[in-house]
């Protein structure tokens, strides 16, 4: 039995999003113990004394200040888990990634975006790739009747309504919610104008007590609108198509590793959105779904390899493969 340390982004302990990686890890048998880290919100970072006793060290997007140069030189096994929002790689490049990466030279990392995946391994790091899929069993099925949507405005600036409505200008929706929660930090959404809520019988609400509810409320549509123009694993939208709804998203990543566009969900350019054609939503859906069942069945099948990965020393996966000085 292995003790691992697992670092989070303390913001991942409200949504849970990252959970299912720690429950694989005691499934197996090995000891977890959590660290948040909330130095994001002006809290306290996570120490390396902290956590560097541990037999192996995971740091899920936030991660300990090195003592050294690289991780390697303090610990054999460090594992790295990047996402790929954080990166804000749709924007351009914006900045040389090199220094980034240095601390991890020697160390592992585990991708759950193609992307990433060949970003690690270009600058010469071991890096596991997997795709992650929600389980499917016991979701409600959605509408397969009518133009039924869905769309959380969470970021005003980067994807407000007035892209929505450009998308949907083809078309009139039977229904039609929107939930008004912005993330923080992020300015108040604009309400659609009252031709829209007529047009496509707008509802919205902007904050529920119980989760349940919420999930109440998405599952009465068919057609879902991915609430961010990029993802780190993309939950939201991957419990979309689990569902079976067709996922309406910007084609970048994560989602657009997951969406084949006309075939399992619809793809826009956020620079130039153009009106969609949504005639075969309930289609797309339903192979959405089958993707989903699919997906997970794979996901599960590779667990095993994601452990030995997480529990190999980092030396071993060099060797004949990457040199670095030191190693």
């Amino acid at each position: 039995m292995a003790r691992i340390a697992y670092l989070d982004h303390s913001f991942h302990r409200t949504t849970r999003s990252t959970g299912f990686l720690p429950e694989i890890l005691q499934r197996h048998g090995h000891a977890v113990d959590l660290f948040w880290d909330d130095a994001w919100q002006g809290g306290k970072p996570v120490q390396w004394a902290a956590v560097a006793g541990h037999d192996v060290v995971i740091m899920f997007q936030s991660y300990c200040s090195p003592e050294a140069a690289q991780f390697r030189l303090q610990h054999p096994n460090v594992i790295y888990i990047p996402m790929l929002d954080q990166f804000g790689i749709w924007q351009g490049p914006r900045f040389n990634l090199s220094d980034f990466w240095e601390p991890f030279q020697g160390s592992k990392v585990i991708n759950f975006s193609n992307a990433l995946h060949a970003m690690t391994t270009a600058f010469g790091i071991a890096s596991h790739f997997v795709r992650y899929y929600q389980p499917v069993a016991g979701l409600p099925a959605c509408p397969t009747e009518g133009l039924h949507g869905f769309f959380w405005l969470r970021r005003e600036l980067d994807l407000p309504w007035k892209v929505i409505r450009r998308l949907i200008s083809g078309c009139r929706f039977d229904s039609f919610h929107i939930h008004l929660a912005t993330d923080p930090g992020f300015s108040a959404p604009t309400l659609p104008p009252q031709e829209d809520i007529d047009k496509h019988r707008i509802t919205t609400s902007k904050w529920f007590e119980d989760k349940a509810e919420l999930n109440a409320v998405i599952a009465r549509a068919n057609v879902y609108f991915a609430p961010r123009l990029d993802e780190g694993i993309g939950q939201s939208f991957l419990e979309a198509m689990a569902r079976g709804q067709c996922v309406v998203a910007s084609n970048h990543g994560t989602m657009n590793e997951y969406i084949l566009p006309g075939v399992n969900g619809l793809l826009y350019d956020p620079r130039n959105p153009r009106p969609l054609d949504f005639a075969r939503a309930t289609e797309l859906g339903q192979q959405a779904r089958i993707g989903a069942v699919e997906g997970r069945a794979l996901w599960e099948q590779s667990e095993t390899n994601l452990v030995r990965f997480i529990l190999a020393p980092s030396r071993d996966l060099y060797v004949n493969r990457y040199q670095h000085p030191g190693l």
